[in-house]
């Protein structure tokens, strides 16, 4: 039986003061200070000449042209598979701007190189310092969130609904060498947004709490990874540095209290797939609708009081929005659009990690991984195509359904007909892995 080896790595990746920061529309600066430095980190596993990677930032998202980008440099230096590097993001809305929403800013192109550069520098040192170990898994009761999409009055607005779905629990990942040095990778569904708009601190938020909690007692390098995390927000929102620890070292400590009880698990395979789907989009609204839309947000846009250039971003990129539909409808192409996706799969043995790229309401995490387990469900992998909710809570409308596909380089949302589709595809890629 082959034996396994695994290897880990971490780089900074704190970008400067006065960069412009992703998660939130309405901040009136760039980033005025670093609370605590943000991080790449790399889990390199072996299983004689296979071998996979998982990549975690701490930043609000990559690209996929940008994930590309990685995984090809990666494979070019290190020999590993593109399709076996999975790249997930933790969220956090306490990072700086790595991805094109309308109205937050400008990239800095010299920055996201820079990420780059680590990632792939991070995957190249795991890969050469891989050492014969085990793996165990456990996955604790644990939940400092509450899903967002909350009825009111007026329709569903960002709250507390105590009754919608949530996912209860972490997934935890421990790798434990011969030599003693050992990794977690851990992974918890919860938007990190304790931090409200008004921050302007660089901040990994709760999950960067976490990690480092978990770090100084294992000794060991800590990976988190999000889940779909899409309509669940912390507890505590628009809270202080102090609620970031409180949830941060809440999280950590259920999963160092869990490690005693992980299960070895037994690796006679690693494998990986992934699949690119065409998802579906909501036809475009006709001409008069949409150049009544532009109309209504130029003159919004124009007449804006003040010269405050940072104000004037929301409503500029509403209009910018806009104009693209209306570019859209114009020409006849909004129905014959689609939005390219990935879903892939790591196989270790028993378990299967599946990432998939966008903001994953949470009930497609309990229904895949109860239907697919022992699995776990990793969202912001690869890319961001935006929120991803399921079929049924398109009717009820909302901010993730309705207002956020427009903050997104994309200009339509998807189609409810995606949550079958993406249901199937991920259905017929494990099925395929462990046949």
């Amino acid at each position: 039986m082959k034996a396994f080896h695994f290897g880990t790595a971490a780089a900074d990746i704190t970008p400067p003061v006065g960069i412009h920061m992703g998660g939130y529309w309405g901040r009136n600066s760039g980033a005025t200070r670093i609370h605590d430095r943000l991080m790449a980190k790399a889990l390199v596993c072996a299983l004689g000449e296979t071998k996979i990677a998982i990549v975690s930032v701490e930043l609000v998202a990559l690209d996929a042209d940008s994930v590309q980008e990685i995984r090809a440099r990666i494979e070019r230096d290190t020999g590993l598979a593109s399709a076996a590097v999975m790249i997930c993001a933790s969220h956090t809305h306490a990072g700086p701007l790595t991805i094109g929403y309308r109205g937050m800013g400008e990239l800095d192109l010299d920055y996201l190189r820079q990420v780059q550069d680590a990632v792939v520098g991070v995957v190249a040192a795991a890969a050469a310092d891989c050492q014969e170990g085990r793996l165990r898994y456990v996955r604790p009761q644990v939940q400092i969130g509450l899903n967002r999409r909350e009825q009111r009055r007026r329709g569903i607005q960002s709250g507390q609904n105590t009754t919608g779905s949530v996912v209860p629990y972490a997934h935890v990942l421990c790798c434990e060498a011969v030599d003693g040095r050992s990794a977690t990778l851990f992974s918890h569904a919860c938007h990190p947004v304790v931090l409200g708009s008004d921050n302007h601190q660089i901040s990994g938020d709760f999950a960067g709490v976490a990690a480092r909690h978990i770090e100084r007692e294992t000794g060991g390098i800590s990976l988190f990874v999000n889940g779909a995390c899409g309509d669940i927000n912390p507890r505590i929102t628009g809270g202080s540095f102090g609620d970031v620890d409180t949830l941060g070292r809440e999280l950590s400590r259920v999963v160092l209290e869990s490690m005693n009880g992980a299960e070895s698990l037994v690796l006679t395979e690693l494998d990986y797939a992934q699949k690119r789907v065409d998802l579906p989009l909501i036809d475009p609204p006709d001409r008069l609708r949409a150049e009544a839309e532009k109309l209504k947000l130029h003159l919004k846009a124009e007449l804006l009081p003040g010269g405050d250039e940072w104000a004037k971003r929301v409503p500029r990129a509403r209009l910018e929005w806009a104009e693209e539909m209306l570019e859209l409808v114009r020409g006849g192409l909004g129905s014959a659009r689609f939005q390219p996706c990935e879903i892939q799969a790591l196989v270790l043995g028993p378990l299967v990690i599946l990432g998939i790229e966008g903001e994953i309401f949470a009930r497609y995490q309990l229904d895949l991984e109860a239907e697919w387990g022992p699995a776990v469900l990793c969202g912001f992998a690869n890319g961001c195509i935006g929120y991803v909710p399921t079929a049924d809570e398109y009717p009820l409308g909302g901010y993730e359904i309705d207002e956020a596909y427009k903050v997104y380089p994309s200009v339509q949302m998807i189609a409810p007909e995606s949550d079958a589709l993406i249901r199937r595809e991920v259905g017929e890629l494990i099925a395929r892995l462990r046949a």
